[in-house]
């Protein structure tokens, strides 16, 4: 009984010292880029590299992006659209914002508001003005509104001065109306029924690594096979300012789409094990941790002299806990792979790293106390 009170105990002092880290680095100005870094990072982004070091990637069968990067005339666009409807997709999503009228160029103004209109399933971006002066104003392309336009917005959610890329909503209380994503819109199609019911919220991107096959925009009609009967979205693919920062590095904003509508159509969301589950995972792994270290102590006291000094050598004690820690990654890993679980072992292996401080600590304060009661028997 006194060595398990004594394993919860140097368990318990290891959070407590990680705790006291964590407040010094959200709560001290010095450790503001820390606590900026710690506020971004996500554990399940440890185990997409994990994935991509494979170095193999599943190639869609669903999601065939067209690069429009080069285009500027918007006669060009309407071909552009023409050419692809003429392939029959199931659905098509159109990342692009066509916002006021060029003078320069109204017929070309006319002729893609014309063709817009004929379209079939199509669903158009439009964007939500982030700031907090304008909020419930959008963005839309100039031949809106109009009710032959299905219009979805594209804003997906992120911290307020950026970060990563994670999620996608499905729908956004905008001027007191529910309206529903692009993302949502275009799957929706696709599938030919509501996929994700309507509501105000997010899904969390499935980032497995995956191979979209992209199609130049002069090349529509030698690519029948990769258009027809499948999800389109025609975007930009080499626009520096469309460009955002994902789990996958740094990836154009169709293909950041592509992999959200794939989440969303295959039902893959990553479901993140909550505070509760981590909480009482990351005790149960940091305590067997310390029990596995005491025994590995023990072998410290052996007989055998050589054996004695092999085993106490900080060079094992570091590669046991590597391999403690290995065997834990890899559970959790085929947790992640098989049901798209994911718990977040940070906390535990900032606890696991501080065992060695913690007992010292314990017995520390365990010395103090002996010595104070011994000095109290002897008055």
């Amino acid at each position: 009984m006194g060595k398990l009170w004594r394993y919860f105990a140097v368990t318990v002092l290891a959070f407590a010292v990680v705790g006291i880290y964590l407040l010094a680095a959200f709560n001290l100005k010095v450790f503001n880029p820390v606590a900026e870094i710690l506020d971004d990072y996500s554990f399940t982004d440890f185990y997409y590299k994990l994935l991509d070091g494979s170095g193999e990637r599943e190639t869609s069968r669903i999601v065939t992006i067209v690069d429009m990067t080069e285009l500027r005339k918007r006669r060009d666009f309407a071909q552009l659209f023409m050419e692809v409807e003429a392939l029959h997709p199931k659905a098509v999503g159109v990342d692009v914002v066509f916002e006021g009228y060029k003078e320069e160029d109204l017929e070309g103004d006319t002729l893609l508001a014309m063709t817009v209109r004929q379209l079939h399933n199509y669903v158009f971006s439009y964007k939500i003005i982030e700031a907090e002066s304008m909020e419930g104003e959008t963005v839309h392309s100039f031949y809106t509104p109009d009710d032959k336009v299905n219009e979805g917005f594209t804003n997906m959610p992120r911290q307020l001065y950026g970060g990563m890329k994670r999620s996608v909503s499905v729908g956004r209380e905008v001027g007191g109306k529910l309206v529903p994503s692009f993302i949502k819109k275009v799957v929706d199609i696709y599938a030919g029924q509501e996929v994700v019911p309507l509501a105000d919220k997010n899904i969390n991107i499935n980032f497995s690594p995956k191979y979209y096959h992209v199609v130049p925009y002069d090349s529509i009609l030698e690519y029948r096979d990769l258009i027809e009967d499948h999800l389109v979205l025609i975007g930009a693919m080499t626009e520096e300012a469309d460009m955002h920062y994902t789990p996958q590095g740094k990836i154009a904003g169709v293909e950041l789409l592509a992999y959200a509508a794939e989440t969303m159509l295959r039902q893959t969301e990553i479901k993140h094990a909550s505070t509760g589950v981590t909480l009482v995972v990351s005790f149960f792994i940091v305590f067997l941790s310390v029990i596995l270290l005491s025994y590995y102590k023990r072998f410290g006291t052996a007989k055998k002299t050589l054996f004695r000094v092999i085993i106490s050598a900080s060079l094992i004690r570091g590669l046991l806990i590597a391999g403690w820690l290995s065997l834990i990654v890899w559970v959790t890993f085929i947790l992640f792979c098989r049901y798209n679980y994911s718990i977040s072992l940070a906390l535990a292996m900032s606890a696991i790293a501080l065992i060695y401080m913690a007992e010292n600590l314990y017995d520390t304060i365990y010395n103090i106390i002996v010595f104070k009661k011994e000095k109290k028997n002897e008055k």
